[in-house]
């Protein structure tokens, strides 16, 4: 009797000194899950198979390493009537730039403004909202940033320019969180929105490196290399 008395206790002293151990397990176990759970998804940027024969517009080598419209060699889409529209511009210009908006081979354009010098350089952007101009659903638009040179100066502008069109028929993209916006809408071929998206994340945490990468490998999945690249090293250096 005393025997099994004795067991009894030795199995119940084992219990109590594992519980703690079983509970930290467990707890290490569901923290790893919830970090799994708020990592954020990667971006897949998939084309919109629309065969339209729109191309990225670029000054030869020069300007695509040194001004560049962020946005890919084929007609992308958006879901917004007045976008942010992108561009990437290399540090250091202190040159005037011009900005130009016009439904394709439709004269005048909706919108052709002179932009103040950008000497900060790095992702830019232009809100057609604020200046009160509206894409049409199922119309094709093409769009230019062009960096002036100066008057002394026996240079040609450097131009780059993309497309645009927009379409409304995934009003899911509005329904989602926020934080999953972005991704759901390059998966669907939105590259205008997913980069406005990301875009917005980054502004309201401009600490989180991890959105900054993001936006770097959707930028090189639209094979926009000198932007990509020029965002890492942003990431880089916020260690």
């Amino acid at each position: 009797m005393r025997m099994r008395s004795l067991d009894k206790c030795l199995i119940a002293a084992l219990l109590v000194t594992a519980g703690p151990v079983y509970a930290a397990c467990d707890k290490a176990s569901r923290a790893g899950t919830e970090r799994e759970a708020e990592a954020p998804p990667a971006f897949s940027y998939q084309p919109p198979n629309r065969g339209a024969p729109a191309q990225r517009v670029g000054g030869g080598t020069r300007s695509i390493n040194q001004l560049s419209v962020l946005a890919p060699d084929h007609l992308a889409l958006t879901s917004q009537a007045h976008p942010r529209l992108y561009w990437y511009i290399n540090p250091g210009f202190r040159n005037k730039l011009r900005f130009r908006l016009a439904e394709a081979g439709v004269t005048p354009p909706l919108i052709e403004i002179q932009l103040p010098p950008q000497p900060d350089g790095g992702i830019q952007y232009l809100d057609l909202e604020l200046h009160g101009v509206s894409l049409e659903a199922g119309r094709r638009y093409e769009w230019a940033v062009v960096l002036q040179p100066f008057p002394h100066e026996r240079l040609p502008p450097l131009v780059s320019g993309g497309n645009i069109l927009l379409d409304e028929s995934a009003p899911e993209l509005q329904r989602v969180a926020p934080r999953e916006r972005p991704y759901l809408a390059a998966q669907q071929g939105y590259w205008y929105d997913a980069l406005d998206w990301v875009t917005r994340l980054i502004d309201a945490a401009p600490d989180n490196t991890e959105l900054r990468l993001q936006r770097a490998l959707l930028l090189e999945q639209g094979g926009l290399d000198s932007a990509a690249m020029y965002e890492k090293e942003m990431a880089q250096s916020d260690y």
